[in-house]
């Protein structure tokens, strides 16, 4: 057991004894910590399952047949091979081959055909994302191959000296199974997309376009095809922005077989209402009933197999899921509206937090506490502070968490690389990886920010995304990470997040999430790593472009009433033309009291929805809201009421505009460190998009309205993030705790992209 300074200096970790290993033995982090599980008796070591009959299946299985319980010790064994022994070389040996690049490759034999080898490339633990962590006798396939002469092999490899379980996937980057690695080998080496006539396809952007394009092949010869291109539906007369409905030209278009490349086979049906539902497809799209004349039938055979692939999916019973330190539960709701799972069980220390979580999952068994005390007391058998059942093995299929991220925040100021040491709250993360290892879920679903990854651990670099992957595969799970860019999943906000998936040997490792909307011009979908190994990771990508436009602030928040903060005129007296120009608009002028919200708690919407993202925030069961709630801001004190009011009404607009021409108010800076990069007073752009939310709701920073002369409110900061209007979010008297809440969520669109991924890996498994 780890031991800390002082347990009222700081209190330990609970976490199990596989974790505690690793920390100890990998990272040399021997305090803060303690093991719950003493005598659990769990094996560390798994055995992967192969369930395959091809020829990679059975050279793993003559492989695994070598090895036997004598262990050589933690250094790989070569024996040297003479010429004489060379002929001996079978079916699933592992060779050192003298290769013509002048280095020497390791190699899994897949087949022998006379003096002529085939295999698939094999790889240390040195070789991969986890370098520094891994012991030297570890080894993992690759998807790789090599065809050489018997002559070129120098060495065998002594299969009781090494540890072959899993994969490595250098461009995912992931560890994924033994059993599917053995079943790349199914897939045929061609993967042209297959597309017949009638077919909707995708076809990468070209020239200044961002977003694909949709056509629909109306003819198919040898060296040509004639296609429909399907446009973009510009908002109607209503003004309603739909993002999936298309217009047919009525013109066709004739490209050359070998230049045309769609990437993707998309769904066209006809427009019923406005269609916008949170478990819709990134490929489907809508046509109104007079611009389907233009079309002809689909194919059959696909439309049929479409159908069916549907049916599928519906008939998929959601995982049963629990979320770990849930706060308002921004990823369990994405992953529930995604169809994905339904989350039952949820652990969180805030109050306030819990409250929001169990008003939209009211029959989820919620646990008010630390996960590591629920931990101890899940696994001694005992019942909750409150008095509950904790879930026990078998009961969950899907884990998620989030764990406190403010160690490893840029935002942070006072974050160090060297995040566990400094800050006892970031090995809380090893709480979370005991509730993996207690029940062992299929699926786990780990979210964190972007530092997370920068962060040191036991003097290595990234030790943190080292620590965790290094855990989960003692577990027995493959694992991959990267990260995502909020806004390139449709959510109105620039927001960096790291992913790391896994899932337990003998179900498939879902893919990372694919960008489905631009933003910036681009998907952003990109893993860096700098931990001196000078390799760069990037996710692999299926998409040339974004399937969908891009969701702006305006997108967002138009739809919602109008107000304004009346200036006190504490440094400047009297009324300015805007001020009065605004109130004869309408526009109201409320008055701001300090510790008091500003606002209507509940309100009619200014509008009908005005586009898809609005509809859906509406809509719950079927049902389209008339009102919303939460539309208040904070009250400050005077000063910062007047220096929020005279910011300029432009794009962009900050503290410096009170110098403006128009403006005329540079006393409002006053003695205040105005340089600090925080102390900006920054307006949001309406053609843009938010910028990341702060968990504090401040009147300096980027949280200016983009047209109204006040801070964003709690629900038009809900919006932001992809919560529904229908989520309350429960919180003290100033509204604090409710744009904590918010800003610490998961957006709730990329984790509905999250799900999405774990229900087409399942798909695979249904197959």
């Amino acid at each position: 057991m780890g031991r800390g300074k002082s347990t009222s200096q700081r209190r330990l970790v609970q976490t199990t004894r596989i974790v505690a290993t690793v920390l100890s033995k990998d990272f040399g982090i021997r305090n803060g910590y303690e093991v719950v599980d003493r005598g659990h008796g769990r094996q560390d070591v798994f055995i992967p399952t192969l369930t395959r009959s091809n020829e990679a299946s059975s050279a793993l299985e003559a492989f695994f047949k070598q090895q036997n319980n004598h262990d050589l010790g933690p250094h790989l064994r070569k024996v040297q091979c003479l010429n004489s022994s060379k002929q001996d070389i079978k079916i699933g040996d592992i060779v050192e081959v003298d290769s013509s690049t002048s280095t020497k490759t390791m190699s899994l034999i897949l087949s022998r055909h006379g003096a002529v080898l085939h295999g698939a490339i094999v790889v240390t633990g040195a070789q991969t994302i986890l370098h520094d962590v891994l012991p030297s006798d570890e080894l993992f396939l690759t998807g790789s191959t090599l065809t050489f002469f018997a002559s070129a092999v120098v060495a065998a490899i002594d299969p009781k000296s090494v540890s072959l379980r899993y994969a490595w996937d250098e461009k995912r980057p992931a560890f994924y199974s033994l059993n599917g690695w053995a079943g790349q080998n199914d897939t045929p080496a061609d993967q042209r997309l297959v597309f017949h006539e009638g077919d909707f396809v995708v076809l990468p952007p070209s020239g200044l376009e961002v977003v694909n394009a949709v056509v629909q092949v109306q003819r198919r010869r040898n060296t040509f095809v004639i296609v429909r291109r399907l446009d973009r539906k510009k908002p109607d007369i209503t003004g309603f922005k739909h993002d999936r409905l298309l217009v047919p030209r009525e013109e066709f278009e004739r490209s050359d077989l070998e230049i045309f490349k769609p990437i993707g086979i998309c769904h066209v049906s006809l427009l019923q209402g406005h269609s916008s539902s949170f478990a819709a497809e990134p490929t489907d799209f809508f046509v109104a009933q007079d611009d389907a004349k233009l079309l002809r039938p689909e194919c059959g055979l696909c439309m049929l197999a479409n159908r069916e692939d549907r049916r599928k999916r519906r008939d998929l019973e959601p995982l049963s899921a629990m979320e770990i330190m849930c706060g308002a539960g921004g990823l369990s709701l994405g992953l529930d509206l995604s169809g994905a799972c339904e989350t039952n069980f949820a652990i969180d220390m805030d109050e306030d937090s819990i409250r929001t979580f169990k008003a939209h999952h009211p029959s989820a068994t919620v646990f008010c506490g630390d996960a590591g005390d629920a931990l101890r007391r899940a696994m001694l058998g005992l019942r909750s502070r409150e008095g509950l059942h904790f879930p026990c093995p078998g009961e969950i299929e899907m884990i998620s968490a989030g764990p406190p991220c403010q160690g490893f925040s840029r935002k942070n100021r006072h974050a160090h690389r060297e995040a566990a040491e400094k800050d006892s709250r970031n090995l809380l993360v090893c709480s979370v990886l005991g509730w993996v290892d207690y029940p062992r879920p299929k699926y786990f679903v780990m979210e964190n920010v972007e530092g997370f990854t920068m962060s040191r651990l036991g003097g290595r670099e990234q030790g943190m995304v080292k620590l965790v992957m290094r855990c989960l595969m003692k577990m027995g799970y493959a694992v991959t990470c990267g990260y995502a860019q909020s806004g390139a999943f449709g959510c109105p906000q620039s927001r960096k997040r790291f992913l790391l998936l896994a899932s337990k040997d003998g179900v498939t490792l879902p893919n990372l999430p694919q960008p489905t909307h631009e933003f910036l011009g681009r998907p952003a979908h990109t893993f860096l790593w700098e931990d001196g190994s000078e390799t760069t990771y990037n996710s692999a990508s299926t998409s040339v472009g974004a399937t969908l436009p891009a969701v702006t602030a305006s997108d967002a928040i138009s739809d919602l009433p109008v107000f304004d903060w009346k200036d006190p005129h504490v440094t400047y007296l009297g009324s300015d033309a805007i001020e009065v120009q605004r109130a004869l608009q309408g526009i109201p002028q409320l008055v701001v009291k300090q510790g008091q919200p500003t606002g209507p708690e509940k309100t009619s919407y200014l509008s009908q929805p005005l586009n898809s993202y609005q509809e859906r925030m509406r809509v719950l069961a079927g049902e389209t809201a008339c009102s919303l709630t939460q539309h208040q801001t904070p009250g400050y004190h005077a000063l910062a009421v007047e220096r929020v009011v005279n910011v300029a009404l432009y794009p962009g607009a900050n503290f410096e505009s009170w110098s403006d021409p128009g403006v005329k108010k540079p006393a409002l800076l006053g003695t205040d460190r105005y340089t600090d990069e925080h102390f900006r007073y920054e307006r949001v752009d309406s053609d843009g998009y938010f910028k990341a939310l702060m968990t504090k709701m401040t009147t300096q920073g980027s949280m200016l309205h983009p047209t109204q002369r006040r801070l964003l409110t709690v629900r038009e900061c809900a919006r932001a993030q992809g919560f529904p209007d229908w989520v309350h979010f429960h919180t003290d008297a100033n509204l604090q705790s409710a744009y904590r809440q918010i800003g610490n969520a998961v957006p709730v669109p990329l984790s509905q992209a999250i799900g999405k991924s774990l229900t087409a890996a399942r798909m695979k498994d249904h197959r």
